[in-house]
């Protein structure tokens, strides 16, 4: 190669080495939008999100909690567009409601990476990552189905009413069951708005409006399938009536070995935090998504393997 070659090479390669040394020193600003700082996994996922931001040089983190009010999730919204933060990521309390602030954002040149749950399919987002609601409502049927034996009769402890977690939940649980040629029959559902305390008062009302026609219980989060346990527990039907739940927590993995839980599927707050922030900061440099649906991984637990999933939140 010439000199004249070696000449130029150098420049190119100086001058692609500075690019990225201009961009390692620019300051990122994510805006993280959740539904609640107050619920276990959201502030489990908050806390694992701040850890990692830390490690990352010149990258800040602006956290705001909608507290379970829509309109002050959209507020939030206003605010992280008012600051001009470079990438918003959002867990939407309502899949439908907030597509206006989804919008606001984009108009504004900020683009949203939805994650933790997903909203409306008509969203116009850059991508989703987290868990995938719809699946874990087949992998919850699944392992109803074989507890069961195929048939039986369940009630299905909700969580929010019109938030898209529950109803991908449902949807994923009730479209299994009839892949599987089940005959399970779902007797009916109620809500417990992700509370445990209400999750106890729902399957109370259960068993005495159904009493032993009861074979499983859907509770659509470890935590409030838990305390459905304890009522199944103190009713003394433990081992009688089936209960799964979805996400793995400290107190659903715990009842699980305790026996008042059957199973249920892993939803690390931990993995789902460090993608979010990976995929922020890959939108922010220009990069693409991998996909634009990133699952994260949600392996089923049981009994047989709960000592290897102790519980992140």
């Amino acid at each position: 190669m010439s000199r004249r070659n070696w000449i130029i090479v150098l420049v190119v390669v100086l001058a692609f080495a500075l690019s990225l040394n201009a961009y390692a020193q620019q300051k990122v600003v994510i805006g993280l939008s959740e539904p609640n700082a107050g619920w276990p996994y959201i502030a489990a996922y908050i806390k694992a999100f701040q850890a990692a931001a830390a490690k990352v040089p010149n990258v800040e983190v602006i956290t705001l909690s909608a507290d379970g009010d829509i309109a002050k999730q959209a507020s939030d919204f206003d605010t992280l567009i008012a600051k001009k933060v470079n990438v918003i990521l959002v867990c939407s309390l309502d899949g439908k409601a907030i597509l206006p602030s989804i919008k606001a954002a984009k108009d504004a040149g900020i683009p949203v990476l939805a994650v933790s749950n997903e909203p409306a399919s008509d969203a116009d987002i850059v991508g989703y990552a987290g868990p995938d609601d719809y699946e874990q409502g087949r992998i919850a049927a699944e392992l109803m189905n074989d507890a069961l034996k195929g048939k039986g009769n369940v009630v299905i402890v909700e969580g929010t009413p019109g938030q898209s977690t529950t109803f991908a939940r449902n949807k994923g649980f009730e479209d299994r069951l009839k892949e599987l040629n089940s005959k399970i029959v779902i007797l009916a559902r109620q809500t417990a708005e992700w509370d445990p305390v209400k999750a106890k008062a729902v399957t109370e009302n259960f068993l005495t409006r159904y009493g032993d026609r009861i074979n499983g219980i859907f509770s659509q989060d470890d935590n409030t399938a838990a305390a459905c346990g304890e009522v199944v527990k103190a009713a003394g039907k433990q081992g009688k009536i089936i209960i799964v739940g979805t996400g793995g927590s400290k107190n659903g993995t715990a009842a699980i070995r305790a026996g008042l839980v059957y199973g249920t599927m892993d939803q690390s707050p931990t993995t789902d935090a460090q993608w979010g922030l990976k995929f922020a900061l890959d939108i922010a440099a220009g990069k693409p998504l991998p996909k634009k649906r990133n699952i994260i991984p949600m392996p089923k637990i049981t009994k047989a393997n709960a000592s290897k999933f102790p519980g992140e939140w």
